[in-house]
């Protein structure tokens, strides 16, 4: 079939491409090597700095206290993430020279305890900037203990008794049946789990149908596509592309899968189940072929690919949406608005992924979303072949909204 010949030239074409083995094995390194790095930086504390602060302390008292402890906290840390200038005093003889300090960036802001903050608990801050935030839950929390503690002893509360007061729960999971709980890095696993499959969907999909239409167009501003349509017919040259291209992403999910197999047979975790293996693959042949019609039909009728890519900047914020909302998904599985945007086709793999991931979805509902797909994909696919067919060979002329409706009622 003239089709298949056409899908195999452009796979072959396609994946003995340099980028191919860049995309395919540079992109989940470099996501590797960053995460790693961005863990280690955070565990070690480097690249971070010390914050310097003010305090006026109009009660004399907790001030002292607070520093005495930060000290004693950060005592085997050569670089302290907060350093407090402490001034007793009131707030309203302070307050002009504490806001010069801060605009001079002497200090990056500045807090106030209260005459009475024993009985408000209520702290102030004053700052420029937001990059504060993590300081003012430092001191809170230290400000916090300070408080239980001045709170115990006017009960006759021993510092050992009030140990005793604060105790810690450990909860350990256990999957159905099983008889030792799992490890925290298996829980890890299994939270960020959906969220790679979904992450890999998205990913698979959208580089195919950029390199669907970038090919379209390529092969429509060089003329390329009149010398293919007068050996080979419109449909057959349309699905060939699709089919090769769909062939290249099936290529590289099942590279990753395979790694995922792999990695979860070394840590001895389940990641990748024959059952998600086998529904992600279905839900990435029918998300791609959806978005290959999208893709196609946008190519088919622009000249260059940078009025193209702004035609198809909507149906890209939409297909966002799951990487926006997915712990919503995990932690809220079968709430009415994940339920609805299952049924919503342009991201309903995407969030059906994730909650096949997590384990909360019936057959019923998978059933439904693939028939929901199905016809999608028929739609889609129908109406890009009419596009494909009526502009494909419209050179120099600007395509009106109009028209283009015309053509699809046709």
């Amino acid at each position: 079939m003239t089709f298949l010949k056409i899908a195999w030239f452009e796979y072959l074409r396609r994946i003995r491409s340099k980028w191919f083995l860049i995309g395919t094995f540079g992109m989940p390194i470099l996501i590797l090597g960053i995460s790693l790095i961005g863990g280690y930086l955070t565990g070690t504390g480097a690249g971070l700095e010390t914050k310097y602060m003010g305090m006026i302390d109009e009660t004399g008292i907790y001030g002292q206290q607070l520093i005495a402890d930060l000290d004693i906290k950060y005592a085997d840390e050569d670089v302290p993430p907060i350093n407090i200038a402490l001034t007793k005093g009131e707030f309203r003889d302070l307050q002009e020279q504490f806001d010069a300090l801060v605009k001079e960036h002497s200090f990056d802001g500045y807090f106030v305890i209260p005459m009475d903050f024993g009985e408000t608990q209520q702290l102030k801050f004053y700052a420029q900037s937001s990059a504060t935030m993590r300081s003012t839950d430092v001191i809170a929390a230290e400000l916090r203990q300070i408080l239980t503690q001045e709170r115990a002893a006017s009960l006759n509360l021993s510092p050992e008794s009030l140990t005793k007061l604060f105790v810690n729960v450990d909860v350990d999971h256990y999957d159905l049946g099983a008889s030792e709980a799992r490890d925290t890095e298996e829980l890890i696993a299994g939270y960020v789990a959906p969220f790679i499959f979904m992450f890999l969907l998205f990913l698979g999909i959208f580089t195919g149908g950029q390199l669907l239409m970038r090919a379209v167009l390529e092969e429509r501003s060089s003329r390329v596509i009149e010398v293919l349509l007068s050996t080979v017919s419109y449909n057959d040259l349309m699905g060939g592309k699709i089919v090769g291209l769909g062939m290249l992403g099936l290529t590289q999910s099942a590279i990753y899968l395979l790694a995922g197999v792999i990695g979860g047979y070394y840590y001895d975790m389940s990641i990748v189940t024959a059952g998600i293996g086998s529904l992600y693959f279905i839900y990435f042949i029918l998300g791609y072929l959806l978005y290959a019609g999208v893709y196609i039909g946008v190519g088919a009728l622009f000249d260059s690919e940078q009025e193209a890519q702004q035609a198809i900047q909507i149906i890209t914020f939409i297909a966002v949406i799951p990487m926006l909302l997915w712990t919503l998904v995990i932690e809220n599985p079968n709430s009415a608005l994940v339920n609805a945007l299952c049924y919503f086709p342009p991201v309903t793999p995407f969030f059906m992924m994730i909650k096949i991931a997590v384990g909360e979805t019936t057959m019923f509902q998978i059933v439904l979303t693939i028939l929901l797909m199905l016809v999608s994909v028929y739609a889609s696919i129908r109406l890009a072949a009419k596009l494909f067919r009526t502009a494909i060979l419209l050179y120099g002329k600007r395509i009106t909204m109009p028209e283009v409706i015309r053509w699809l009622k046709a």
